[in-house]
């Protein structure tokens, strides 16, 4: 190649733009819809609109694209900084609720419950469904203690259990009760949920 002459593109197809993030829901709702025992790669490139060599080019087996899709979405979601503890805790409430009850969040609570349902390791994406989001929220309760905004030596693993049981559960009376949430809503409930943490764990001013 000579100087200034632009580098030829390789034979095959051209990445389809945004397949990767197409990939990674679709392989989450497929999940959602058939569990680990009918979870195929096939399944998901055909519910992605992509084909079999796209999903394969990026994730050699179901087990690397289930743990880059629950990844994803968790680091997504509990990217919470805004400065305040308080503030921290209520949006990532606020999106715990909104996600559970989406299709794709359905399916990574269905991911969490056969993971811990079941008698033999599933996959390395069982641990990325107990790592990500924990990780999270030990950021958050660090930086509040550093900010001496929340008790020292709390454990972190605590409030992770309070706001993400909190969604869980709500998740499940919404399904089962059928209900139809506005974003005010989920904004109250995780307002009440919040108060309810920081009762126990928020430093007195």
């Amino acid at each position: 190649m000579t100087p200034g002459e632009e580098p030829r593109r390789g034979r095959g197809r051209p990445r389809t733009p945004g397949a990767e993030q197409k990939i990674l829901t679709a392989a989450l709702e497929e999940y959602g819809a058939h569990g680990w025992s009918g979870f195929t790669m096939d399944a998901v490139a055909r519910r992605a609109g992509v084909g079999k060599s796209t999903v394969y080019l990026r994730w050699p087996d179901k087990d690397a694209l289930l743990t880059a899709a629950v990844t994803n979405n968790g680091m997504g979601l509990t990217a919470v900084d805004t400065g305040s503890f308080e503030e921290d805790l209520r949006q990532l409430a606020i999106n715990m609720l909104h996600y559970f009850h989406g299709t794709v969040g359905w399916a990574s609570l269905r991911v969490t419950f056969d993971c811990a349902s079941s008698a033999e390791r599933l996959g390395e994406f069982s641990d990325a469904v107990s790592e990500v989001h924990s990780r999270q929220v030990e950021q958050i309760c660090l930086r509040a203690q550093e900010r001496g905004e929340m008790v020292p030596d709390f454990p972190p693993g605590a409030v992770t259990e309070a706001i993400y049981g909190a969604a869980m559960v709500n998740s499940l009376s919404y399904r089962l009760e059928q209900r139809t949430d506005t974003d005010e809503d989920i904004e109250t409930r995780a307002e009440a949920v919040v108060a309810m943490v920081l009762r126990g764990i928020a430093q007195p001013r």
